[in-house]
């Protein structure tokens, strides 16, 4: 149920990505640039590639209390205080490439927010940088954003980073540790940079360790992401991994979950009673997936291939001659939602499938005696138009609630567990529906029909679609969708739970998504009811036709 639109513009370039934070009374909207040029130096910047010069990131945020996206408060007076605030506008000294949200701790202080990763181009070297922006409270107890730079270690590309609790996960599979003290003053342009020349490694995929690691001959584009997931082992740093590789009609795609454990050796002398340690990555699952894609149709069946050519109908036609029209690929963009417990992650697939890999409080062994955790693998696919994409998603701290939106700005709100509670009116049942169920011939509810892929034993809670949010009924029209984010409050006795949207214009709408409107009929009566008004219109010049035609006949 909508609540809250805004359709003002902030922007004179749209931004290319928008981050979403809701900290004390307040949200915080955080606009980022990737690449801006100085006024007055148009024409200078040099470089086709990810590395450039004379470009900067530019980071803009503003803030707004939240009441003003509240039921309770949306038909009250707009004062000077519920206007929209710019709390900074940081210029960054290179190019902005990826951007990484921190994930919250129930048991420890939430102040570090979000990492942007940005690269200096000096002379003929490079340098990689992290900001990471925490929060901490003003003297009038309004959090605000400060930050710290961060040298990486080396000057090789960085593809990919996530930024955790108390590291960061970076691409070639590395980490490094965050300082205990990156949240003490001094702050922002008063503090020095932090610089790394150490880090871990722990690269699966080369070494001793042999894995079926499928990376076709003619690969044209690569993506990866990686993201730590949650161990009952305290010691086990477990992190899952996405490598996309695209050809010209095809995406070859490998999911990896790693254990990196900590195990001990006897010695070889058997006088020695000191056993030794050693730590060491172990595979728990490798999935190597190949989908062939043509045209609109895609595959995604394990180890197999599936492909559907679309020709026209052209009866006994000799087709050997004509030249078929092949489209050719986009890259998918690799993006994870997670939940705070790191049980539940999600991520888009190809065009309009996504994948849930949740966590099974259950164990199981291998050949070998080896006891492992188990996961679950979810796939869905968003219930839309054909050739729809996913371009967003996002899931609540509890991992209970998924929010998808593609390119034709329809968001979709998928449910489940405990946030499954709420009843969703239904469409009254027709005559011919009854008789359906009466000779049990009827078709199954869309939302039963579970699109699940069991990779394990035990399954995990399957989503279920609850409500989507049209780009007419929601007033986002033509504007395109750059994040959301879930938003849990009590209000008036009542626990609410919102979805607040940003748009890439600077606009911000908020949705109740508790509740859901009544389903209509799509008859005769109920499109009279929904637009009289036109119907009115239409009739009166009809009826004006129709009189000056029985006019001129008589």
């Amino acid at each position: 149920m909508k609540t809250y639109t805004s359709d003002s513009t902030r922007w004179r370039e749209t931004p290319d990505d928008i981050i979403l934070s809701t900290m004390g009374d307040y949200l915080y909207l955080t606009a980022l640039h990737f690449e801006t040029v100085y006024p007055g130096l148009e024409g200078f910047n040099h470089g086709t590639g990810e590395l450039k010069s004379g470009v900067v990131g530019s980071i803009t945020q503003l803030r707004r209390p939240l009441r003003v996206f509240m039921q309770d408060h949306v038909n009250e007076t707009k004062g000077a205080e519920d206007r929209w605030m710019q709390t900074f506008e940081h210029k960054l000294p290179g190019a902005i490439s990826k951007v990484s949200m921190a994930t919250p701790s129930e048991n420890e202080p939430n102040q570090i927010q979000f990492g942007v990763m940005y690269h200096v181009v000096e002379n003929e070297s490079s340098k990689h940088y992290v900001r990471i922006y925490y929060a901490i409270d003003n003297n009038d107890d309004v959090p605000v954003f400060k930050y710290k730079d961060i040298l990486m270690p080396g000057t090789t590309w960085i593809s990919a980073f996530s930024l955790e609790r108390h590291e960061i996960l970076y691409s070639r599979f590395r980490t490094v540790t965050l300082p205990p003290d990156l949240t003490d003053p001094p702050h922002s342009a008063d503090a020095d940079e932090i610089t790394i020349t150490e880090s871990t490694t722990g690269d699966p995929i080369k070494g001793q360790i042999k894995v079926e690691y499928h990376q076709p001959r003619n690969t044209e584009d690569h993506e990866l992401a990686l993201s730590r997931l949650y161990s009952a082992g305290w010691e086990t740093y477990r992190v899952v991994t996405v490598d996309i590789h695209r050809t010209d009609n095809a995406y070859h795609c490998n999911f990896t979950v790693v254990d990196n454990v900590t195990t001990i050796t006897q010695p070889s002398d058997l006088q020695e009673e000191e056993h030794h340690q050693k730590n060491e990555w172990i595979i728990r699952k490798h999935e190597p997936v190949k989908g062939l894609l043509t045209h609109i149709m895609i595959g995604f069946i394990q180890y197999d291939v599936y492909s559907e050519e679309q020709v026209d109908y052209i009866g006994f036609a000799d087709v050997s001659q004509f030249q078929q029209e092949r489209t050719r690929l986009t890259m998918p963009r690799i993006m994870f939602a997670r939940s705070n417990d790191a049980k539940a992650l999600v991520f888009p697939f190809v065009q309009n499938q996504f994948l849930t890999l949740d966590f099974l409080d259950q164990q199981s062994h291998d050949d070998k005696g080896e006891y492992f955790e188990l996961f679950d693998w979810l796939r869905n696919d968003v219930q839309g138009p054909y050739d729809a994409t996913i371009i967003g998603i996002h899931i609540n701290e509890k991992g209970n609630m998924l929010a998808v939106w593609t390119d034709y700005n329809t968001i979709y709100i998928y449910k489940r567990g405990s946030a499954n509670t709420h009843q969703v009116p239904r469409r009254t049942p027709s005559l011919l529906d009854r008789i359906d169920m009466w000779l049990d011939v009827g078709i199954p509810e869309i939302e039963d029909e579970i699109n699940h892929e069991r990779h394990d034993k035990e399954s995990a809670l399957p989503w279920k679609l609850r409500m989507a949010i049209t780009p007419q009924e929601g007033d986002i029209n033509s504007r395109p969708i750059s994040s959301v984010k879930f938003w849990n409050v009590t209000s008036s006795g009542r626990e609410n739970n919102y979805l607040l949207v940003a748009l890439q214009n600077g606009g911000v709408n908020s949705y109740l998504v508790d509740e859901a409107e009544e389903y209509t009929e799509a008859d005769f009566i109920s499109y009279v009811k929904t637009n009289w008004n036109m119907v009115i219109a239409m009739g009166m010049v009809i009826g004006a036709f129709v009189l000056n035609e029985y006019h001129n006949h008589a």
